[in-house]
């Protein structure tokens, strides 16, 4: 996509200025606006020069009709006057003077200006849009002018270690968990269509033995909730120790096959993000998970009012929940981008 030509016409109500200025903000040349200024110019003379010698061509037709209806003398004299091959200044009069075969030679070389004009024409227009596809939109003000977004490196890690040191102030044990998981723990963790519109698999080798011909299934996780939930495996956890809270810090990897249009309804992920998760393993006895449960929606809540980023609460109908969750609360923020609320936290209960 492209901007309207009219844009950079000042005849037109076009602001080239406008547009080299905008250049300048995103840190481009702004020198493609001059260029193509240039040759919109030289193409838009040369549009005009065609279409004034194809009118003059007509017009040459049209005389050689009228003097063949009056019976005019042909004449075998092709050599033309000087004055008349000055087409800028050829009129009807100055061709009425001349016989039928000067003007026939008049016409052929106006058709062969008319093929320069043309050549010189499609080069202007290739030049023309070289330039075109190189200059991007007008900016919104809104936009920050700056060329270094290194900045939001720093501000990601900033805002991980607000959140983790937010969760150890509860009770909260960080954790940092492994990308991969085995295929036998995943199909314990995960839901058989995360698999297919979810995970990353990998294979490798099922040793570093190098007669050992098997391979091993591993696939990248998609949540640090998957290899948490998998961390006490075949343990018996005491009565006593509940409730064990895990910060889990992850990168997090996701197909997200299928997820057309899905973005309409809050998910906004790419294939690779990281992420701060508040993973409980709680008693089932006494209500104590549902306690657990609405303090760990509270502390969501009130990082993100410490942000002071708008948000909502959703309670997630059955039908869109998934196999392991008794109920799901999302909290959706505000993207002003967007001029939507999406999806940042997704709260759910899983009871025993």
């Amino acid at each position: 996509m492209v901007l309207d030509l009219d844009l950079f016409r000042v005849d037109k109500g076009g602001d080239p200025a406008l547009i080299r200025e905008t250049q300048e903000k995103r840190f481009k040349d702004p020198g493609l606006v001059d260029q193509l200024v240039k040759a919109d110019s030289e193409w838009r003379r040369c549009r005009f020069r065609a279409d004034n010698l194809n009118k003059l061509k007509n017009l040459c037709s049209k005389t050689i009709g009228e003097k063949m209806k009056k019976k005019e003398p042909v004449g075998g004299d092709e050599s033309v006057p000087e004055n008349v091959l000055n087409f800028d200044d050829l009129t009807a009069d100055l061709l009425a003077t001349l016989k039928v075969s000067q003007i026939k030679k008049v016409r052929l070389l106006i058709d062969e200006a008319i093929l320069k004009c043309d050549g010189e024409r499609i080069k202007l227009e290739a030049e023309r849009f070289e330039s075109l596809r190189e200059i991007g939109n007008l900016l919104h003000p809104s936009v920050p002018i700056s060329n270094d977004e290194g900045v939001l490196v720093f501000l990601e890690q900033a805002l991980i270690q607000y959140a983790l040191r937010t969760l150890r102030s509860r009770g909260y044990t960080p954790i940092y968990t492994p990308f991969f998981m085995r295929k036998e723990v995943m199909q314990e963790v995960a839901q058989l269509s995360q698999f297919d519109e979810e995970l990353y698999k990998v294979i490798g080798k099922g040793s570093e033995k190098s007669d050992d011909n098997s391979y091993d299934e591993k696939y990248l996780i998609a949540t640090s909730e998957q290899p948490i939930a998998a961390l006490h495996r075949d343990e018996w956890l005491r009565p006593e120790d509940l409730p064990i809270k895990y910060a889990g810090l992850s990168t997090c990897f996701r197909q997200e096959v299928g997820s057309h249009g899905r973005d309409t309804r809050g998910i906004f992920r790419v294939h690779q993000f990281e992420k701060i998760e508040q993973f409980v393993y709680s008693s089932p006895h006494d209500n104590k998970s549902w306690e657990m449960f609405e303090e760990m929606i509270t502390t969501a809540e009130e990082f993100y009012q410490s942000l002071g980023i708008p948000y909502h609460i959703v309670n997630i109908v059955s039908g869109s929940l998934n196999h392991a969750a008794s109920k799901k609360l999302d909290l959706e923020a505000w993207f002003p981008g967007s001029g939507a609320f999406r999806e940042l936290v997704s709260c759910s209960n899983c009871t025993d």
